[in-house]
């Protein structure tokens, strides 16, 4: 199990980014996630389980792009750190 890698995906905005994760342990297992912007700016964002056992974005301040991306971050925590 990684518990700190990276994958870069298409976002819908039409640009490869490189986003990056961290497994933060504490009670619930919830994964840091962290991507540079088209401006440079870092964004940051928190993936965790939901009630439906799904990964979801805990943050609801986030560019589209980066909300359209939420189902391929799950996707890539199920395959790289495993359950």
């Amino acid at each position: 199990m990684e518990t700190e890698f990276s994958t870069t995906i298409l976002c819908k905005d039409g640009q490869k980014r490189e986003f990056y994760f961290t497994r933060i342990n504490s009670v619930a297992i919830y994964f840091h996630i962290s991507v540079v912007d088209s401006s440079g700016r870092l964004i940051t964002a928190t993936l965790a389980r939901d009630e439906n056992n799904q990964w979801k974005l805990h943050e609801h301040e986030l560019p589209n792009w980066f909300i359209n991306a939420e189902p391929e971050l799950g996707n890539e925590v199920e395959h790289k750190a495993g359950r």
